[in-house]
């Protein structure tokens, strides 16, 4: 087994001395996100060297995006071993997400795979990490236009204006009340298919009203708390569009209120298809997470990214109990 000096896991995590040290000596309180990224890469660096030929890129990626999905990505990212740190940031604040950013942006050379919130902040210190030659990929949730190089995804407008057919061909030519869960539209991907919603409602299905939102922050706990208030809110709603996660607390809200709602959603992960497969969601609308990490990494290592546009938009797919995709955790 390879020796791993602080410097190694420093330059892989992007975390200063002084926090290393303190996970590594359990001295001071330390939030248990820095010490899963501290352990791993100390796993990854300790492994034996792969071959040149089978060894990965290298870049780092950050991800601020939901339980399920992110350890889909994270899965993947390990099959492919590349030379770089994971950062999962579920729920961190922006600050937190600016100081692991900045700290991977003082290596121009190494890419960074990015999933977060579009703020103006975050987009001015990956404007500035790029005008030093330093390769930004935006994935899952796009990012201003000068603080990425290009986008992978799917496009999120689609993917609203898909749930508005979903849910209008399901009700029917009458009238009725819908709704929208929220997780918070500083990701442009929320955004996009909150757009998309109304556009698909408002253009094809107009006796259909959205008559509330509630805003989960991607968390079951808020979700729920934000649904119960949606449901009491809106005694005759008959259909719920979450565009982001939460989809947990989603499910116990419809739940405990006794109320018979259409409920379509995203991603198919660990999460969701318990809920799809007991039919507490009707439908998701998902993509391959492990094709996306696959792609990233191949532009991270690329010479020149090989596309003459910004962004490459996959396809993504309408599931229910019955066509459980591939690349779903079994339970």
């Amino acid at each position: 087994m390879k020796r791993v000096s602080i410097a190694d896991i420093m330059r892989e995590t992007g975390l200063s001395r002084a926090t290393v040290d303190r996970v590594l000596n359990g001295r001071g309180k330390v939030h248990q996100r820095t010490r899963d990224a501290v352990e791993h890469a100390m796993r990854m660096l300790s492994a034996p060297a792969s071959s040149p030929s089978a060894a990965g890129p290298s870049a780092d990626i950050v991800l601020r995006l939901g339980r399920g999905m992110t350890g889909q990505m994270r899965a993947a990212w390990e099959r492919r071993q590349p030379s770089g740190a994971f950062h999962d940031l579920y729920q961190a604040e922006e600050a937190e997400i600016l100081d692991v950013v900045s700290s991977l942006c003082e290596d121009a050379a190494r890419p960074l795979i990015v999933a977060a919130k579009n703020t103006d902040r975050l987009a001015a210190r990956l404007e500035e990490a790029r005008g030093r030659g330093k390769r930004i990929i935006a994935v899952v949730s796009d990012l201003a236009a000068n603080a990425r190089d290009v986008f992978l995804g799917i496009d999120n407008r689609a993917a609203g204006q898909t749930a508005a057919f979903l849910i209008g061909r399901m009700l029917g030519d009458r009238s009725a009340a819908v709704g929208v869960v929220l997780g918070d539209l500083a990701f442009r991907c929320h955004e996009d298919r909150e757009i998309g919603f109304r556009t698909g409602l408002r253009a094809h299905f107009p006796r259909l009203s959205l008559a509330g939102e509630a805003q989960g922050e991607d968390s079951a706990e808020l979700t729920r708390a934000a649904v119960l208030r949606l449901l009491k809110e809106q005694p005759a709603l008959t259909a719920i569009y979450n565009v982001g996660g939460g989809n947990a607390g989603l499910c116990e809200a419809v739940r405990e209120a006794g109320r018979e709602i259409l409920v379509v959603a995203h991603e198919a992960n660990a999460v969701t298809t318990p809920l799809l497969r007991d039919g507490a969601i009707d439908y998701v609308i998902a993509s391959d997470p492990a094709l996306l990490v696959d792609q990233a990494l191949e532009l991270a290592g690329a010479g020149a990214l090989p596309v003459p546009r910004d962004e490459i938009l996959n396809d993504f797919g309408v599931y229910t109990r019955f066509n459980i995709p591939h690349f779903t955790p079994i339970r």
